[in-house]
């Protein structure tokens, strides 16, 4: 009987920790392949010189931190709620956003393949590990203007489309750089 409630109890809790991402109100959404961004993610307001219907603020953390003299990175793309805006509500426009989103992943995930490479290579001085890290994060910059201005914010459905498939197919081939999931087997 005390087993029994003991398993009910682990299954509540895992259930508990794959939803709540989705049920947190916290200032940073962390991105999950599982879940797609909703208007109600869009918390901020808009300032006065913001442009568009929407705008979505993406950071890449890479959280540098020694273990047993050795640096390991932990590297995250997030979308920011408290600052993320909409005045008008679409699904293309959504879907646009999400984009940005998606980007920051791609991103992250050439962070985690290149901060893989240099430790393949033998490099441990933290400052060129550095150096290449803030060299992606400019140009994830970069790519986020870009993919704005050639689908005019998400207005010219054929460069739209392209952009998806663009970020999809780099996206797949970067899988092995995904952010692990941790899965808890619970025995029934």
């Amino acid at each position: 009987m005390a087993y029994q409630a003991f398993l009910i109890s682990m299954k509540l809790l895992v259930l508990f920790l794959l939803i709540s991402p989705y049920l947190s109100s916290a200032q940073l959404l962390e991105w999950n392949e599982y879940y797609r961004l909703t208007w109600d993610d869009f918390q901020g307001k808009p300032t006065p010189v913001s442009k568009g219907d929407a705008g979505t603020f993406v950071q890449i953390k890479a959280k540098p931190y020694l273990v047993g003299g050795e640096a390991f990175y932990d590297v995250h793309a997030y979308f920011d709620r408290e600052q993320s805006w909409a005045t008008e509500k679409s699904r293309s426009l959504l879907a646009h956003e999400q984009l940005h989103f998606d980007i920051a992943e791609l991103y992250a995930r050439k962070i985690r393949k290149r901060i893989h490479q240099l430790k393949s290579e033998g490099v441990k001085d933290v400052s060129k590990i550095n150096a290449a890290v803030r060299h992606l994060l400019e140009e994830s910059n970069e790519a986020d203007i870009r993919y704005d201005a050639e689908t005019l914010h998400g207005s010219l459905r054929s460069k739209q489309a392209q952009w998806e498939e663009k970020v999809s197919n780099e996206m797949a081939s970067l899988e092995r750089f995904k952010k692990p999931k941790k899965i808890i087997r619970v025995n029934r």
